[in-house]
């Protein structure tokens, strides 16, 4: 008895120390012998690969090493790997890497190290590395960088050093690459970049110093087309000729200088800017997003007639007819949480080309949508969540814009019957009740349009006298209700505001210029296609249906097999 126990003890110590070994062994998954996962290795352990890859390492090209259980990675690591062009190491305890680790494998085109513990680059770290072009050292708590860490990369384009915990870098780093293209140094905690450390390079597409410490940024032979400095702390912005889209948002940024004469896009929401002079030489400005910025009341935008978008919330903007004067191109303006107490759409007359309006969470008590389509015949959205309202009042809102071709967001939900409630109530959440005069706005619900702009005329274009009451109202509902334009006047006095407002409304838009149809947002055309497929599928279904009861009728079927002498048909 004693003997039998000892022999099951031992068979499962033996079988516990193997269960361990193999836990701890290095596994290695080949794919197409060209690209080999790796996981859980040493640096002996990657010495040695090919004992640990038994499908062999002579056509390795691409090589992912998931949690490298060392700390260093030295000379002779990749010794059976000389034909690799792909490297990555993601997540493990490597935190350094000896001059010339990769001596031995230079074809390499791409390393990707993520989620180490380098903190450290010494000189010639990537010694032999003359056909690297991408450098990705991500999540590696780098703390400072030699100044000949990158010597040999002659031929990188592509350097990414993003979430370390950099605060300076020597002058001369970048020196040693001269076809960089791309820096990305965002999320670490540099405060400031030496002169000139940009101006060796011809042509750089992306710079990216974005969540970092800097306060300024001044380099006036700096060739970048994509430019990113936003969440830093940035108190001075030079803007020289050769970025087109630039990215300085939540800075501090109160003063700018320099030309920017090729920026398409400018992006300087929440800082401190009062004054827009400084851009009045941007001609080829497209977008300019500056919501959150304390702009002096007065400002105007009219030399930028380039602009499509442009972004003024929060700005305690004062809207004049020289503000937005000049910019016939247009197309998207915000103009949300600026306190506007109503909108005067005389104001907007140089924007013909203007599609979406957001006055969203404004004081605004009333909407004249009368004098909208005379000065926005293009207008398609109009966004007024946050006036104030009740639910009765913006409900009624939004039938009545429905008759004006309007939706009251860009999504369309708004018009979607199954979202309108909910819409209503998001926009109506959390406000007072409204200060706006106790008409009775259910007069305009299950009315025709017609009944709706003469409900508008009434109270938005009161008569001046009872004498001309009757027949001028009758006039224009005769003009409304046959949807006819208006015959020309033979004086030459321009018409009453009401008659002018009514044959925009009814006159018909070129198709060069159709309005927009509110129902044919995605969520519409979705469910119009629910429907569709529903139809299709339900009426298949029916037909092979009654298929198969007409079959079942008139089909012939054995109770037994034919080969069963006593076989019986039946009908």
């Amino acid at each position: 008895m004693v003997s039998r126990r000892d022999g099951l003890l031992l068979a499962i110590t033996l079988l516990a120390v193997g269960a361990f070994k193999l836990a701890q062994s290095t596994a290695c998954k080949c794919n197409h012998m060209s690209s080999c996962l790796i996981a859980d290795v040493d640096n002996r352990a990657l010495s040695q690969l090919s004992q640990n890859c038994p499908a062999g390492l002579g056509h390795l090209n691409d090589l992912l090493i998931v949690r490298y259980n060392d700390t260093k990675l030295t000379a002779d690591a990749f010794a059976s790997c000389g034909n690799l062009t792909m490297l990555e190491i993601f997540a493990g305890w490597l935190s350094a890497i000896e001059p010339g680790a990769f001596g031995k494998i230079p074809d390499l085109v791409k390393i990707v190290i993520q989620h180490n513990h380098l903190r450290n680059l010494e000189d010639n770290t990537f010694q032999g590395l003359g056909n690297l072009r991408l450098l990705y050292l991500l999540s590696c708590e780098i703390t400072t960088i030699s100044e000949n860490a990158f010597a040999g990369l002659k031929s990188l384009s592509q350097l990414v050093l993003t979430n370390n915990k950099l605060t300076h870098l020597p002058a001369a780093l970048l020196r040693p690459t001269p076809r960089l293209r791309s820096i990305v140094l965002n999320h670490n905690l540099i405060g400031e970049v030496p002169a000139g450390f940009f101006d060796d390079f011809d042509d750089i597409f992306r710079l990216d110093l974005s969540n970092n410490r800097l306060t300024s940024f001044e380099f006036p032979l700096l060739n970048a087309s994509l430019l990113v400095l936003h969440n830093n702390s940035l108190t001075k912005l030079y803007l020289n000729g050769h970025p087109s889209i630039i990215g300085a948002d939540h800075n501090r940024i109160a003063e700018i200088s320099g030309t920017g004469e090729n920026v398409t896009i400018l992006i300087l929401n929440d800082n401190a800017i009062t004054d827009i002079t400084p851009l009045a030489g941007m001609k080829k400005l497209q977008k300019l997003i500056l919501n959150n910025n304390p702009l002096q009341p007065n400002t105007v935008f009219s030399t930028h007639t380039s602009l499509e978008h442009l972004d003024l919330s929060n700005t305690s903007l004062v809207i004049t007819e020289k503000t937005f004067a000049n910019l016939s191109y247009l197309q998207l303006l915000d103009l949300s949480y600026n306190g506007l107490a109503e909108i005067d759409f005389r104001m907007f007359a140089s924007l013909t080309e203007l599609q979406i309006l957001n006055v969203a969470f404004n004081r605004i008590e009333k909407i004249n949508f009368i004098e909208l389509r005379e000065y926005l015949p293009n207008l398609h959205v109009l966004e007024i969540c946050g006036n104030g309202w009740n639910s009765t009042y913006m409900q009624t809102t939004l039938e009545h814009m429905n008759h004006y071709k309007l939706s009251a967001d860009m999504q369309g939900l708004s018009q979607f019957f199954l979202f309108t409630t909910m819409f209503v109530e998001l926009c109506t959440a959390q406000t007072e009740t409204t200060t706006k005069p106790n008409l009775d706005y259910e007069a305009y619900q299950s009315k025709e349009f017609a009944d709706i702009v003469d409900l508008d005329l009434a109270e938005l274009y009161p008569p001046s006298s009872p004498a001309t009451t009757t027949t001028e109202t009758q006039a224009l509902l005769s003009t409304v209700r046959t949807n006819r334009v208006p015959q020309e006047e033979t004086t030459s006095a321009d018409p009453p505001p009401a008659k002018k407002a009514v044959s925009l409304v009814n006159t018909k838009p070129t198709p060069a210029k159709q309005q927009p149809i509110v129902e044919a947002s995605p969520l519409y055309l979705t469910f119009q296609v629910f429907v569709y497929l529903f139809a299709v599928v339900g009426v298949t279904s029916l037909v092979v249906l009654a298929y198969y009861i007409r079959q079942r009728r008139f089909n012939i079927r054995r109770i037994s097999p034919m080969d069963i002498p006593d076989s019986v048909r039946l009908v």
